[in-house]
């Protein structure tokens, strides 16, 4: 009917004129030809959209399900790396002495509850170890012992262990006569782990039926896989995925080696699968979890089927309309109703879109809170590791002190009494520098009791910042928090071979405690300070650019100091107010507005991910009902005021 249509139209414009009124009826049925189209065309766009934004979100989901296990691994690699490293650093591990060494290392090996073996490795090869003691073998053929012998703390990959033949990984520490890390190594420390663990975690890595993890080596060796019968071991190596015949596989391992990650559909064994791939951090190993292509498409049947659906009823509705238009009003109303639908389909296509950068937001504020848990964690466990042992050391500088005068004044007496003594403590006293020694000692007692009080300010501070992870409102010290960030970026302000310290200006207002979720503005206090010192750092930067002998106002911007001012104050209205002032390179005018966007940043590719801000925001203002704004001149420097109720409560009652 359309080309028939067509055609006599075609022919009214070559030979004669068409009455209006023709015409109309004409005009009227090729808009409708036209408007169809178009509403197809629409709809059929918005489903293919809409499907990969549903196939990105579903592939996201997978690709952090691998990088949760990846995490999981990295964190009890890295605690366990810390572990063999601290004990490595010990008197008892210096000493090389096998009767002193063992009983330690059991001990150990109890508290931690992690390794099943310890040992202790000479530069000659031959080693003890907690299971058997002194042993005959040599293990200077192992690569983790030849890179610790070297000073490289390193994890192994899966051996089998000679002395239980159980699978294991070997975390290696070097052992140094001294904390000099330049010192060359006395021997190696290296604890055994079982493989059990990291395959749990890969086995259960899971995303539907057919789904299996596997985790390939440095090598493209599959190190575990559901088939024992291509894991490889250092005594056994198995064949290398980069040599498989499966071009795919190949160039999918040779991807996991070079420590690249993400998810793809690639044909694997005959069929197309998707597989999600995370490079581990701790080790030089990669895991990948594949997937059957119809785990993750099956969630779309859904929507194919309310695209069928409308699909269907556009049709319907175009041919009622097209029947109808000719016969009475009714047709225009038709023409009405499908351009609401497409309206409806369009703002439900922004809506879903929308959805989609939140849920984006929420995901990455996420992974965020998740690293700074990690961290916090580790801030934690390191203070209290190294608060008992330096609370034993200060509450017995006291005493010690105490008993040292006591024996000052038994000498003194002595001396008084006795001026006379024997020739022998005569020397004696000579070759010790007996008055020197009893001048220096009482100072050196002080000395070390300020420098134990120091380390109780660090671990003090380091415990008030691993507040980060605590999720509960409570009343905090809003200063002790932004001390506490200050003593973890301590050595970032301290002055180095390409800039002067930056000198950090506190103005505190006596202030109540804030009731707040302590750790989160932590996240902020440590997001804006950093971001002052990367401003002030880049201003270092620009100032060393500058040609030499310029005149007196190139001069003194070479010569000026960075500068952070921190102030906090308590307005009328019961809102805390904290400005954080920098004096660094400022931010052009026509990026500040863009700030708290996410993924926006000014910082180089790999330095920044645009989500720092963002989130400090999103704290501010939804999770404290706060606000947070940034006032910068290019040049001159940098101010973000930040101001949050004093009382969260009462700020959501009113």
């Amino acid at each position: 009917m359309s080309y028939l249509l067509l055609r006599d139209l075609f022919q009214v414009r070559q030979y004669k004129p068409v009455p209006k009124k023709q015409l109309s009826k004409v005009r009227t049925p090729l808009i409708l030809i036209g408007f169809t189209l178009a509403i197809g065309v629409i709809g059929i766009a918005s489903y293919f959209v809409v499907r990969k934004l549903i196939v990105q979100q579903l592939q996201e989901k997978a690709l952090l399900q691998v990088r949760q296990g990846t995490d999981e691994i990295d964190q009890w690699l890295a605690i366990c790396s810390i572990e063999i490293q601290t004990i490595a650093n010990t008197e008892v591990a210096r000493s090389l002495n096998w009767g002193v060494i063992e009983p330690y290392l059991n001990a150990e090996i109890k508290r931690t509850d992690e390794f099943f073996k310890m040992a202790v490795s000479l530069p000659n090869g031959s080693y003890y170890n907690t299971l058997v003691g002194k042993t005959d073998a040599n293990n200077l053929d192992r690569d983790f012992i030849q890179k610790a012998m070297a000073g490289q703390v390193n994890i192994s990959d899966p051996f089998i262990s000679r002395t239980s033949g159980i699978p294991a990984v070997a975390i290696s520490s070097p052992i140094r006569q001294s904390y000099d890390l330049t010192s060359r190594p006395i021997g190696v420390l290296n604890g055994s782990l079982k493989v059990d663990r990291i395959i749990q975690v890969v086995n259960r890595l899971h995303y539907g039926n057919g789904s299996y993890a596997f985790a390939l080596n440095s090598k493209g060796e599959p190190i575990i896989h559901p088939n024992p019968a291509v894991m490889s071991t250092l005594e056994k190596p198995a064949h290398s995925f980069l040599e498989s015949a499966d071009p795919n596989l190949a160039a999918l391992a040779s991807r996991m080696v070079n420590q690249q990650q993400g998810i793809e559909l690639i044909p694997i064994d005959g069929t197309n699968k998707y597989v999600a791939y995370v490079h581990l951090k701790q080790a030089n190993w990669s895991i990948a979890l594949v997937i059957p292509r119809e785990n993750i498409e099956s969630q779309l049947k859904a929507l194919n089927l309310l695209a069928s659906i409308l699909g269907g009823l556009l049709g319907v509705a175009a041919i009622i309309a097209w029947r109808q238009i000719q016969l009475s009003q009714q047709a225009k109303m038709q023409v009405v109703l499908l351009s609401q639908q497409q309206k409806t389909l369009q703002q439900q296509s922004l809506e879903l879109e929308q959805a989609l950068r939140e849920l984006q937001q929420t995901q990455a504020q996420l992974i965020q809170t998740e690293k700074m848990s990690s961290l916090s964690q580790l801030v934690a466990g390191l203070a209290h590791e190294i608060n008992n042992p330096i609370s034993f050391i200060y509450s017995n500088i006291t005493p010690a002190h105490e008993y040292l005068q006591d024996l000052l004044r038994l000498l003194q007496l002595y001396q008084h009494h006795y001026p006379q003594p024997v020739p022998e403590i005569q020397d004696e006293a000579e070759a010790i520098e007996l008055n020197f020694l009893m001048q220096d000692l009482p100072k050196l007692l002080t000395s070390m009791k300020l420098g134990a009080d120091r380390i109780k300010q660090i671990v003090l501070s380091l415990r008030n910042f691993s507040r980060l992870d605590e999720a509960e409102m409570k009343l905090v010290n809003i200063h002790e928090g932004i001390d506490s960030t200050l003593m973890f970026l301590e050595s970032r302000l301290k002055a180095t071979p390409d800039h002067p310290a930056i000198e950090i200006l506190k103005e505190y207002a006596d202030l109540p405690l804030v009731e707040c979720y302590a750790g989160e503005l932590n996240q902020v206090f440590i997001k804006l300070i950093t971001n002052a010192i990367d401003a002030i750092e880049e201003s270092f930067v620009i100032c060393h650019l500058l040609p030499q002998g310029e005149d007196s106002a190139s001069t003194s911007l070479i010569r000026r100091k960075g500068q952070i001012r921190i102030q906090t104050e308590l307005t009328a209205d019961k809102q805390i107010i904290i400005r954080i002032v920098d004096n660094g390179v400022g931010i052009p005018e026509n990026l500040q507005n863009q700030l708290f966007n996410p993924f926006f940043t000014t910082k180089p590719v790999g330095k920044g991910t645009g989500l720092g801000l963002s989130i400090s925001y999103q704290i501010v203002t939804q999770k404290h009902q706060g606000k947070l704004q940034c006032n910068s001149t290019l040049g001159k420097g940098t101010e973000f005021v930040m101001a949050i109720p004093l009382n969260q409560q009462r700020q959501q009652a009113a």
